[in-house]
């Protein structure tokens, strides 16, 4: 029983929906954000701000891609506070439950990384995120974007389909996390070949 239990503690498996958006024929209107929300895309400074006041260890491999590939943060704003956030990447993107980053197609966009204060959900923000992402990847000339929605997260879902993104498969990433091993002497020093 013991080592089912350590298995289970070393491996994580994150079911996972893959959608994907072709690009829209025409300009598709971004809906309005609710009453009392401001969205900003926030500049190259910021970005750079933003990441390293919020990012700890575990977030900093996915900051270090966005901030080296120019990925652009989008800021859900009330009364001048941070109600939400969401970041679109290009060329390359970094992604936590895999645990590396992926390349990208040239003209292909991936959202990922959205959030909302949970005080706040329900009020239509992260739709207005997915939108306002939608329509930059648009200007910018994408031909399709890509995200990802963990199993179980319908508000996430429910707001990428508004927008025009369809499922076009489910995966399950398995991540081992790493076993540190601790000994009283030093380890062998390897022998030269």
């Amino acid at each position: 029983m013991r080592a089912q239990r350590f298995l289970r503690d070393q491996f994580h498996a994150y079911r996972m929906w893959i959608l994907e958006r072709p690009r829209a024929p025409q300009p598709a209107s971004q809906a309005a954000p609710p009453a009392g929300v401001e969205l900003v895309f926030a500049d190259r400074h910021t970005r750079r701000d933003w990441a390293c006041q919020r990012a700890d260890d575990s977030d900093w491999s996915q900051y270090r891609v966005a901030l080296e590939h120019d990925h652009d943060l989008i800021l859900a704003l009330v009364n001048g506070k941070t109600a939400g956030w969401a970041w679109i990447g290009y060329d390359r993107v970094y992604l936590p439950p895999l645990g590396r980053d992926i390349h990208l197609a040239p003209g292909t966009g991936y959202l990922y990384d959205a959030y909302v204060r949970p005080e706040l959900r329900r009020r239509g923000i992260g739709s207005a995120l997915v939108g306002a992402r939608c329509e930059r990847a648009d200007g910018r000339g994408l031909e399709r974007l890509l995200s990802h929605v963990l199993v179980g997260n319908e508000p996430s879902l429910h707001s990428l389909r508004v927008h025009g993104f369809e499922t076009v498969g489910r995966t399950v990433f398995l991540r081992a996390l790493a076993l540190k091993m601790w000994t009283r002497g030093p380890l062998p020093t390897p022998r030269a070949a």
